[in-house]
């Protein structure tokens, strides 16, 4: 395409008493570039490297440089997580799954008795609710937040499937509440409870900037997989979805920062869709399979266009 494109890992952010610099991979360790040679900087990841981040961010300080990625330039990490996002786009109307956020133990509990509910945060489809007092200890989980088994238990953290459990009932939920409260407790991976939404697949939209770029449907070919995610071996097609649910999805990625933004929906009742979560560096091998479109050449499109 004739764009000078440099693919850098976090590991060749360096400085010293010269300065920030990026150095050359293993055969080349010792030459060394300024930050301020590139005129656009994405960050398709960030997870744990929050430190380089901020190293790049300082180096390209006061320089004529885009940086493509709203997350980045907040300095929120926590933007990133699911439950905040959920958080946030039922605040902004948006429909999401029935969701309660809270401790493993708390999680557990709401399923399992018919105690009192208070100060906890929950949040529903297109409406957050801060704290709730319930007066009566009788209310149960099911008239509370019209949970019933089987529940959706799921990390805020954690991509490509992982860290998502469908339960079916107390026993199973108790069981995996005791196996996940080591990574709680000592790595602080918080959870958060969903309604399973009985489905045929789900929808992946890839959004760049205020736009759609195209829709596959992913629907899972084992029946004793609930996840309908390429990378556990779910089917892929290309799919066309309204034009209002492509607007939700493009708004959906805008309030939770992203320019480029891989938005999972899915139809929970005929007509009506829920944004299940917004993927900061999507995957996309899958949407490439099932739509035939050039994603990484679409993407650097994008950034070109965004260039100083």
């Amino acid at each position: 395409m004739g764009v000078k494109l440099d693919l850098i890992s976090y590991n060749r952010v360096c400085f010293d008493d010269k300065g920030i610099y990026l150095r050359g991979d293993k055969e080349k360790m010792n030459e060394r570039w300024q930050i301020s040679e590139y005129g656009v900087l994405f960050f398709r990841t960030t997870g744990k490297h929050w430190e380089e981040v901020s190293l790049i961010l300082d180096a390209a300080k006061g320089k004529n440089i885009a940086v493509i990625d709203p997350l980045v330039k907040n300095g929120r990490p926590s933007d990133a997580c699911k439950a905040y996002q959920m958080l946030e786009l039922g605040r902004a109307g948006i429909g999401v799954p029935k969701t309660i956020y809270g401790s493993l133990w708390y999680l557990f509990e709401v399923m399992k008795n018919n105690e009192q509910l208070s100060d906890q945060h929950f949040f529903t489809s297109g409406e957050c609710v801060a704290t709730f007092n319930v007066v009566k200890k009788t209310l149960t989980a099911k008239a509370a937040f019209g949970f019933q088994f089987p529940i959706i238990l799921k990390g805020s953290g954690g991509d490509r499937g992982t860290r998502v459990f469908k339960i079916n009932n107390v026993e199973e939920m108790e069981k995996k509440v005791r196996g996940l409260r080591k990574s709680e407790t000592e790595e602080g991976k918080r959870y958060m409870l969903q309604e399973f939404i009985p489905n045929t697949g789900d929808y992946r939209l890839l959004v760049l900037g205020k736009k759609v770029l195209g829709v596959m449907k992913r629907s899972s070919q084992n029946k004793d997989e609930f996840r309908n995610n390429y990378s556990v071996g779910g089917k892929v097609e290309v799919a066309d979805l309204p034009v209002a649910v492509k607007e939700m999805a493009v708004r959906a990625a805008e309030i939770c920062g992203l320019m480029v933004a891989g938005v999972d929906v899915m139809e929970k009742t005929p007509g009506d869709y829920v944004v299940l979560e917004v993927n900061k560096g999507p995957q996309f091998s899958g949407f490439m399979k099932a739509t035939g479109i050039d994603v990484p050449k679409e993407i650097v499109n994008f950034l070109i266009s965004l260039t100083p």
